[in-house]
């Protein structure tokens, strides 16, 4: 039994209410090569999620599952050898005077029995599963063959494959690697391991499935849920809240779903202009002066939780807005987000993303 399988039960547990199996399949494609299989992950993906796998829930999660792979745990991607190359080569140039020397090392150099070099190789791959293991066959052919001077690039540069590795989402639901990691830190998995996961149908669903459905939020319709999936978690409850501080204020906020600016590592950046800040900063001034700079800072900062929603300034901020409106705002909106990944033809948004995805979602509630 795969370890996330473990809030399923076993061993005479009482099954959770929900579709059954057989039911989960009959909303699920019905040419679907192995569609028992899906159906039983599926589900159990569901109940790891601590989800009820009703109809609603199962058909959300068969919505992401065919927009982002169409049922392949590891979908091949058009002219994939190219765009690796190119955001390798961007990885790579950020490293400044030691970009060639690292190339040298990790790159132009041949793993053993092997007539192409790890570049040449990395331009054929056509699944984002081949290039983890290209990955993972460059450290490992980096540490047999110079020990001394793979310890010596590792301390500059730790975990060197996640940061050259340029795919950040992976499996049939195209999970954020990141987010799988994070959530994988908490099951002692090691960064690689969670990537061997995310390529299996179980993995896949289950870490696809967690980051659709592990946050709460009182949305009244899937479509913020599936806005949320592409653009970060409450994304499009905070885009509601700064469509409110622009009424509020006249000032104008692009409702992107972020309310501060973060860096790299997950944390607010110290230093915050922007136009959501500014907007923030001047509705306090003019109503809430009581509320001080550190306290509107901290409560904003919640914005990835559902403790932001406990905050003074998420309080008052409703009820200024209620009583401008003379009814409640609107909890949630879609976000304005437009979508810059190199998988991606064309410009897209998240609306057209959540748009798409709720189609298919329809369309699953329509079979039986």
């Amino acid at each position: 039994m795969f370890w996330w399988l473990a809030a399923c039960g076993g061993g005479g547990a009482e099954r959770p209410a929900g579709l059954t199996v057989e039911e989960v399949r009959g909303h699920l494609p019905a040419d679907l090569p192995d569609g028992a299989s899906w159906a039983e992950d599926l589900r159990a993906a569901l109940v790891a999620a601590g989800e009820v796998p009703d109809v609603s829930a199962v058909c959300q999660v068969v919505a992401i599952v065919e927009q982002e792979s169409t049922w392949q745990a590891d979908p091949p991607v058009a002219g994939l050898g190219k765009v690796v190359t190119a955001q390798v080569d961007v990885r790579l140039a950020k490293l400044g005077p030691l970009e060639g020397a690292v190339r040298a090392q990790v790159l132009d150099v041949r793993g053993e029995g092997r007539a192409s070099t790890f570049a040449e190789r990395l331009g054929t791959v056509r699944t984002e599963r081949e290039v983890d293991l290209l990955f993972q066959e460059i450290v490992d052919h980096q540490r047999s063959r110079a020990p001394a001077l793979a310890t010596a690039v590792e301390l500059v540069f730790p975990t060197l494959e996640e940061r050259l590795n340029p795919i950040e989402t992976a499996g049939s639901m195209q999970v954020s690697v990141a987010w799988a990691q994070a959530l994988g830190r908490a099951e002692e998995l090691e960064p690689a391991e969670v990537r061997d996961l995310l390529y299996t149908r179980e993995g896949g669903l289950r870490y696809g499935t967690a980051r659709l459905f592990l946050h709460d939020a009182a949305y009244d319709a899937p479509l913020y849920r599936f806005a949320d999936y592409n653009a970060g978690v409450y994304s499009s409850r905070n885009a509601a809240v700064q469509e409110r501080l622009s009424r509020l204020t006249g000032l104008e906020v692009d409702p992107d779903g972020d309310l501060l600016t973060w860096t790299d590592r997950g944390r607010p950046a110290r230093t915050q202009n922007g136009q959501t800040m500014t907007a923030a900063r001047a509705w306090r001034d003019a109503r809430h002066p009581e509320l001080d700079d550190d306290t509107l800072a901290d409560d904003l900062a919640r914005e990835k939780t559902a403790e932001f929603e406990e905050t003074g300034t998420w309080r008052l901020l409703w009820a200024d807005d209620t009583a401008a409106l003379g009814h409640a705002p609107a909890y949630a909106r879609v976000p304005d987000v437009a979508l810059d990944s190199p998988k991606l033809s064309g410009a897209k948004t998240t609306a057209w993303f959540a748009k798409n995805v709720d189609r298919r979602y329809q369309d699953c509630l329509r079979r039986r």
